[in-house]
């Protein structure tokens, strides 16, 4: 049974880091019963909230009835509502990306933006320090996530399913983990709340769909507790998962040195958990490399001195008895740029820097070797600098954080132009991705007076 008594009992042991009166929240609401409920119990908690919705523009009125009921519902119950239209389908095509995938970059990287708008007034003054993202994912959701893991092919970490929090770029909670949806109808019944329902969801066109219609009710008549069962399985993975994560750490701790600032591991001491692909995993996996990859790896401990494999970011090498750890990224530059106008030699081309008033800048060129910055924006001097693991950036036409090096993976380049990869920097600010794409936050405005156009010369 959810209440509101048991829901307030169950937050302050999920989240006891998380003040129910001192935070405000962004709660994603579709529209349905899940967010629907969730959002009437912050209102009864006395929670500050905003509501985002995101209209994705797929299902044509039925859309727009959803945009229009969140509306209705957050001026009935006083909150501040954001709401942003996007065309997703055309967003998936110009990206080559599924249709749930580009919803899901969509709605976060909206949210990222929202959230630090929230944090600060219009003139950049903070306003507040914490900012959390709710969504209503419950434990049916839960239950298909883990099936859909474990029929892909997964491993530990897969079975554990949807975490109740995260805290990367942005803050989620996701408080309802722990409820089914029949107990979220029976709070909604309670309080005689409406909400709409998502037609798609009864089409079996999504793999989640399929797994939520026909097989779990399948599996039921079997098992009539299954949604209980998993989630109870579910929790003691999640307990062995962090002592195998503990153990692992701890046995590569004790055979990794650093010889003339050269990271190695011990062959033999490797050749202790040799047969373990959960020890060579965890080892690897911060170096890039991919679980594919592992048998590879194995083969390298009784290859020939010199050997190696690569991942996109390190090379694992061969040494006597040694596998040494060396990072791709060699032969850096640091390029300091003074002023707006002139050229700049670097190893992946020149670069040509000219400003410009916006009024007389004539038509944009929508080449990649072409970077269109607001120069009312910059403060002087930049940087020319090869990337680094740690940069991350917004990329044009996502306003969502993105780290450097998923962004370069993505585009599929070959590990050494990968690796020549150059940034054009302003402090810790990534501008542009040089060949590649601007940032987000540093683009052209109709209100930009004066613009730096850099153009990619003799790339090489």
């Amino acid at each position: 049974m959810l209440t509101l008594e048991n829901f307030k009992e169950h937050w302050e042991k999920k989240f006891p880091g998380i003040s129910l009166t001192q935070t405000h929240f962004l709660l994603a609401v579709s529209g349905g019963l899940d967010s629907v409920g969730l959002t009437y119990m912050m209102h009864l908690l006395g929670a500050k909230c905003t509501i985002a919705h995101v209209n994705f523009q797929l299902r044509a009125a039925e859309s727009t009835r959803d945009e229009q009921f969140v509306t209705d519902f957050a001026n009935r119950l006083q909150i501040p509502l954001k709401v942003n239209r996007f065309e997703t389908a055309a967003y998936a095509q110009a990206y080559k990306m599924g249709i749930q995938q580009a919803a899901r970059e969509i709605r976060y990287a909206w949210f990222a933006q929202l959230i630090q708008e929230i944090k600060s007034d219009e003139s950049g003054t903070p306003k507040t320090n914490k900012v959390v993202l709710l969504t209503a994912h419950h434990a049916d959701d839960q239950v298909e996530t883990v099936l859909m893991q474990l029929f892909r092919g997964t491993g530990l970490h897969g079975l554990t399913g949807i975490p109740e929090t995260r805290n990367d770029a942005i803050q989620i909670c996701r408080p309802l983990l722990g409820y089914t949806k029949k107990q979220i109808q029976g709070f909604a019944k309670e309080y005689s709340l409406t909400y709409v329902e998502d037609s798609s969801n009864e089409k079996n066109d999504y793999t989640r769909n399929l797994i939520r219609n026909k097989l779990i009710p399948s599996i039921q008549e079997v098992y009539e507790h299954v949604t209980e069962n998993v989630l109870d399985t579910v929790a003691r993975l999640k307990e062995a998962e962090a002592i195998v994560n503990a153990t692992v750490s701890s046995f590569w701790k004790k055979g990794l040195r650093s010889r003339h600032g050269i990271e190695t591991i011990s062959i033999p001491h490797w050749k202790k958990v040799k047969e373990n692909q959960t020890y060579t995993w965890g080892f690897i996996q911060s170096y890039g490399f991919k679980p594919s990859q592992i048998s590879e790896v194995h083969k390298l401990l009784d290859a020939q001195n010199g050997a190696y494999i690569a991942s996109s970011t390190h090379r694992f090498i061969k040494y006597n008895e040694t596998i040494q750890i060396v990072s791709n990224i060699s032969d850096l530059e640091h390029l300091m740029v003074y002023v707006g106008e002139g050229d700049l030699q670097t190893k992946n081309g020149l670069l040509h820097f000219e400003t410009m008033e916006a009024s007389k800048m004539g038509e944009i060129k929508k080449e990649s070797h072409y970077a269109y910055l607001d120069a009312d924006q910059l403060d002087w001097p930049l940087l020319y600098r090869t990337w680094q693991a740690s940069d991350y950036f917004y990329p044009l036409g996502l306003r969502k954080k993105k780290k450097l090096n998923h962004f370069l993976g993505s585009l599929k380049l070959s590990p050494v132009v990968k690796q020549r990869a150059g940034v054009i920097t302003m402090g810790d600010k990534l501008l542009w991705v040089v060949g590649q794409r601007i940032d987000d936050r540093f683009k052209i405005k109709p209100q930009t007076k004066t613009v730096l156009l850099i153009t990619l010369l003799d790339r090489f």
